[in-house]
């Protein structure tokens, strides 16, 4: 898995040297193609157009231009308040987002500490909450967002996880020939000025790629009956790298 991630986010930082927009389009085929729909954000879009044959074809076009958004941190009394006790968790996103000025900064600040602390591990017996995940340090995809969206939230940040497929080449951990790459879970921050905006906790933040493909509704069964084949990627993303501990991240930068 590491040598498959590292030829990704080799690849990735390769590509993102020119910078500007990146666009995929996809075939999609199988009764659960249907987890599919338009999904639009900060940065990201997704188009989902119906084909006479029942298959869908799915248009992504991603742009790195900077996030402009102003939004100040701390935000004013803001806190989640279905948060589960947990002062351990408390304590570590106030010490990872101390000192920023905006919320920008204290996303960043806060998932390079998760990318930094937590180290990938492919055994699906390990629990992936996040009390799991910050006792252990260690998760496969479900874990580093359950993780980072708990933190962020416990930081008066609003964050969710989505699912979809994860574009990548043959020989990463759990990878599907079928779909052409792997069931993935990232994230989704909200920003009060801008919307949501993806991010991977594993990869990057405040972006994503067009290997991305979310799931326009949440998958309560793995799916069973889905292909899903690249027909055109063209295009370069620039984003920033920045050390996070061992690993590096791809940051899309700030207005």
């Amino acid at each position: 898995m590491k040598r498959a991630l590292a030829a990704l986010a080799l690849a990735f930082c390769a590509s993102g040297a020119a910078g500007g927009d990146q666009r995929a389009v996809y075939r999609a085929s199988g009764a659960d193609a249907r987890l599919f729909d338009q999904y639009d954000n900060d940065g990201y879009s997704l188009e989902v157009r119906a084909e006479p044959d029942g298959s869908a074809t799915l248009s992504v076009r991603v742009s790195d231009g900077p996030l402009d958004s102003g939004a100040p941190f701390p935000p004013a009394g803001r806190r989640e308040s279905a948060l589960s006790a947990a002062p351990d968790r408390d304590a570590f996103a106030r010490r990872l987002a101390q000192g920023s000025r905006t919320q920008q900064d204290a996303v960043r600040r806060i998932l390079v500490g998760v990318a930094a602390e937590v180290r990938y591990d492919p055994d699906r017996l390990r629990l992936q909450d996040p009390a799991a995940v910050f006792a252990s340090r260690r998760a496969y995809c479900v874990g580093f967002a359950e993780l980072a969206v708990d933190l962020l939230r416990r930081a008066g940040i609003s964050a969710r996880t989505v699912q979809g497929v994860l574009r990548a080449p043959p020989g990463t951990d759990r990878y599907e020939a079928g779909i052409g790459g792997v069931y993935h879970r990232w994230i989704e921050v909200h920003y009060p000025d801008r919307g949501y905006v993806f991010s991977d906790p594993m990869r990057s933040i405040n972006g994503v790629d067009a290997s991305y493909v979310p799931f326009g509704r949440r998958a309560l069964a793995r799916p069973r009956d889905l292909r899903l084949t690249a027909v055109s990627i063209e295009g370069s993303l620039g984003y920033e790298s920045v050390p996070a501990g061992a690993n590096t991240v791809r940051v899309r930068a700030a207005h």
